[in-house]
């Protein structure tokens, strides 16, 4: 199904369903001009959903639009904190999803689906953008499925849940993962309890905080970064100087990504003044996002990188002129 309607900001852009493998029926916004073979696509982080609100998504979109390609701000079945979505075919079933209850694993069906209908579309090139949590969904589809038609990965916020969860717990941490861990084996892994940090379900807390599972080992930046450091896609990592989930210097996260980088491009980010959600700098940053974009083929040589944006500074001296 495809609505026209207009974003926060008033731009004008379709609502347009897509279905997984599985048969879920999940939305997205589509906004860009028509005859465009190359699509953004944004994945949202926990909680988050295909229209949330915040600028930095809407100032890529815009600048990416303007520039010729089209954004495609989509839904996965962990959107919202809880959720509930239909299943295509008789009756069309209804089910409680949403971040608090889903399985990390199933993102790659969601992003599939994505793109699937958007090259029924016409479609034919995408760049995968992911915010936060999104990051991870969108280096693991690439890690599962090696989509050449995934021409580059943007990182929003990259950080690493598992040492978050560990600096923020302290004692409780490891408490906690013994009793997900029995609440998993007694059959009650899937039911959101009040019991476990954040109302999530025990299998959703152990998804972030025990390294078993791929979701915390990701970006645990004290580990092998296996499954990152086999995604030879292009890569562009961008973290806000003042990340209020860092555990470390993001410098230091940028330079172990690229370290664990084995092939394709790399280019790290840090953006001045700017947080987890980049709020005051999402201008210069979708300025940035947009020439990473346009010079993704056009090098020889992969890029290896590390820049800082400050508004002070212009982008010529960044060599993205």
């Amino acid at each position: 199904m495809i609505t026209v309607a207009r974003d926060e900001d008033g731009r004008v852009g379709k609502l347009v369903q897509f279905t997984t493998e599985d048969r879920l029926v999940l939305d997205g916004f589509l906004a860009g001009p028509r005859k465009s073979t190359r699509c953004i696509i944004y994945v949202h982080g926990m909680t988050g959903t295909f229209y949330g609100a915040g600028k930095t998504r809407w100032e890529v979109a815009g600048r990416t639009r303007r520039a010729g390609f089209s954004f495609f701000s989509m839904n996965t079945r962990g959107h919202a904190a809880v959720a509930f979505i239909g299943r295509k075919g008789r009756g069309r079933e209804r089910l409680a999803a949403g971040t608090w209850v889903e399985r990390f694993e199933d993102s790659v069906l969601d992003i599939d689906g994505a793109i699937r209908r958007l090259r029924e579309m016409g479609f034919s090139e995408f760049i995968l953008a992911g915010s936060s949590t999104g990051c991870q969904k969108i280096i693991y589809y690439q890690y599962k499925r090696a989509n050449r038609a995934v021409k580059g990965l943007l990182l929003l916020a990259p950080t690493d849940d598992y040492a978050a969860q560990l600096k923020e717990l302290g004692r409780r941490f490891d408490p906690t993962v013994r009793l997900c861990r029995r609440l998993v084996r007694e059959g009650m892994g899937d039911e959101p309890s009040a019991l476990v940090p954040y109302h999530f379900s025990p299998r959703r807390f152990l998804s972030v905080s025990d390294l078993r599972n791929p979701e915390a080992r990701i970006f645990h930046y004290g580990g092998t970064m296996r499954e990152f450091s086999t995604v030879f896609t292009p890569v562009c990592a961008v973290f806000g100087r003042r990340e209020e989930h860092a555990t470390m210097p993001v410098t230091e996260y940028l330079k172990i990504l690229r370290s664990k980088k084995r092939k394709g491009g790399f280019v790290g980010v840090v953006v001045d003044g700017a947080g987890h959600s980049f709020d005051g700098r999402a201008e210069i940053l979708g300025d940035f996002v947009l020439r990473w974009i346009k010079s993704l083929g056009n090098r020889k040589e992969p890029m290896r990188e590390i820049v800082e944006l400050h508004p002070k500074f212009p982008l010529a001296l960044l060599g993205y002129s």
